[in-house]
């Protein structure tokens, strides 16, 4: 009987720890989001800091945990880039394979404070970083790599040692469930905003709701027109997430007001 306890019990505590870590993740709008160190809460050597607008085309990058066990990169058709993935000057573009999501990928968390992800290019944060290095060609690309981490609510926090330092990458969970999101349900513009955004959807939405990067709501307009202007003059200047919901699904966008 203490046995079949024994391991219920493990059972229970593994599926809880697999439930806590599902959903879809960005990275937060926050001036250590990206940062590195020669130490564990050092980021002396750099820092995201005020640099996050410039590279909106990666933070809006989703890393999604499935409950399946699957994991996803998707970065929308466009992702930082760096000279090591072949272009001339660190910039936007299209993703690089093997780091552009097109490789299928899996997700465990292992228990004790880390979990792994497998498949040729899968990653969190930065693609170059992987457990004792840091790669300098795709061709180089981890097969599997295990992050350290802590969740707080729907904030995730990654501390990797890349041999040299360690890297820190900080994200939010935009969204529990994976099987509700979809892509494209509404486009927004302008992208940055300063007080109005424009919301335009092929079909009525049920919902529209903001949140500043920390998951708190801010705003929520019920039953939409199909073209919408949404005044955001209140908001103060930042990163935000646009979530529009139709029946059981949702779609998501980041929207930086100015």
């Amino acid at each position: 009987m203490k046995k079949i306890y024994t391991l219920f019990v493990c059972l229970f505590s593994m599926t809880f720890a697999f439930a806590q870590l599902e959903g879809v993740y960005t990275l937060a709008n926050s001036p250590t989001s990206l940062a590195v160190g020669p130490a564990l809460g050092d980021f002396s050597w750099w820092s995201i800091q005020g640099d996050v607008a410039a590279r909106a085309c990666f933070y809006d990058d989703e890393f999604i945990f499935g409950s399946d066990g699957t994991f996803q990169n998707n970065q929308q058709g466009s992702t930082w880039l760096e000279v090591w993935q072949g272009v001339g000057e660190d910039q936007c573009g299209v993703p690089v394979a093997p780091h552009d999501g097109s490789n299928a990928a899996t997700w465990v968390d292992n228990g004790d404070g880390t979990f792994t992800i497998t498949g040729l290019g899968a990653h969190v944060g930065l693609a170059k970083v992987i457990n004792g290095a840091e790669i300098a060609s795709p061709s180089d690309a981890a097969m599997s790599i295990t992050y350290p981490y802590t969740l707080n609510g729907d904030n995730l926090t990654i501390d990797i040692n890349f041999g040299a330092g360690f890297w820190h990458f900080e994200l939010v969970r935009v969204a529990t469930s994976v099987d509700e999101v979809v892509a494209d349900q509404f486009r927004l513009y302008p992208n940055p905003a300063s007080s109005q955004v424009q919301i335009s959807s092929d079909e009525q939405l049920d919902q529209i709701t903001i949140r500043d990067i920390t998951g708190k709501v801010v705003m929520v307009e019920m039953n939409p027109d199909m073209n919408h202007t949404l005044d955001v003059s209140n908001l103060a200047s930042g990163m935000y997430i646009v979530e529009s919901r139709k029946d059981n699904t949702i779609s998501v966008e980041k929207l930086a007001i100015q």
